[in-house]
């Protein structure tokens, strides 16, 4: 026969045996949770459905998909473009990573390593009903341009396009005027405010879906640009497994059923998987 003194002494074991497996189970379960930020204002990428306010887009389908590969699940942390870019967030330990893209360019390896997951396309646009105001590159002479101000690489290029097409004929420059994102390019388009705007293809496409084709693009791409989720440099771990885990979603064909669903124009697939723009 047992005694109470035994009895107690093995209930005491059982006890701290399963607090000990409920406590590596919990460990487990935490490692498999990526804290990743993302942004609600950039349709196709990263949005809220209007009609569920349901975060959603392609961003946030192909970091769940990674996830998933990875055995993990994701944690959406909302944010500004601002705090976004500042990384302010993984170098205080707050986020993993940064679950909406954004440009893969030299200054911001400085700090941060790049999943590159998509190629995006920077055009020129203006309302449809204007487009026949454009058909010659000089048209954009004396014209004013919204280009998103954080995209100091697209003021550049429009820069180059006025030294080509307008000073060296003697034409008036063309007019930059910054704005806070895309939306507000959009705004002050349909205000009279600028004659033309910089968006990248997708966006516009998202966008003319939502108001019968109302934007028209004009002439060639001015840039096309790899963007990436970010990770801090030194997570060099993490880094390798959404590396791999992206790989395996494009082999079974869940990247390509992801480009489909959210329009992605041509060219938007990165075929391979790569950090900072190498495999």
């Amino acid at each position: 026969m047992v005694s109470r003194a035994g009895l107690r002494l093995a209930m005491s074991v059982l006890a701290i045996a399963f607090s000990l497996v409920g406590g590596a189970a919990y460990s487990e379960r935490a490692k498999k949770v990526i804290n990743a930020q993302t942004i609600t204002t950039y349709p196709p990428f990263s949005f809220k459905d209007p009609s569920s306010s349901k975060l959603t887009g392609f961003d946030i389908d192909t970091l769940n998909a990674i996830a998933a590969k990875m055995g993990a699940e994701v944690n959406w942390i909302e944010t500004s473009f601002d705090q976004l870019v500042s990384f302010a967030a993984l170098k205080t330990k707050r986020a993993d990573m940064t679950g909406s893209g954004m440009g893969d360019i030299p200054q911001r390896r400085e700090t941060v390593s790049f999943l590159d997951y998509v190629y995006e396309v920077q055009v020129l646009y203006t309302l449809r009903a204007n487009a026949d105001q454009f058909n010659n590159p000089d048209a954009l002479c004396g014209k004013r341009v919204a280009i998103t101000r954080s995209a100091a690489v697209l003021s550049d290029l429009v820069a180059n396009l006025s030294e080509e097409n307008c000073a060296k004929a003697g034409k008036p420059a063309i007019v930059v005027m910054g704005s806070d994102n895309s939306g507000q390019s959009q705004q002050m388009l349909n205000q009279g405010r600028v004659d033309v705007a910089v968006s990248g293809g997708a966006s516009l496409a998202y966008q003319n879906t939502l108001e019968e084709s109302r934007y028209a693009v004009l002439g060639k791409p001015l840039a096309k640009s790899a963007y990436g989720m970010s990770f801090l440099k030194d997570n060099q771990e993490l880094g390798q497994a959404l590396k791999k885990a992206f790989a395996a979603i494009i082999t079974d064909g869940t990247y390509d059923q992801l480009l489909r669903k959210w329009n992605m124009p041509d060219g938007s697939s990165i075929v391979h998987a790569m950090i900072n723009g190498e495999p």
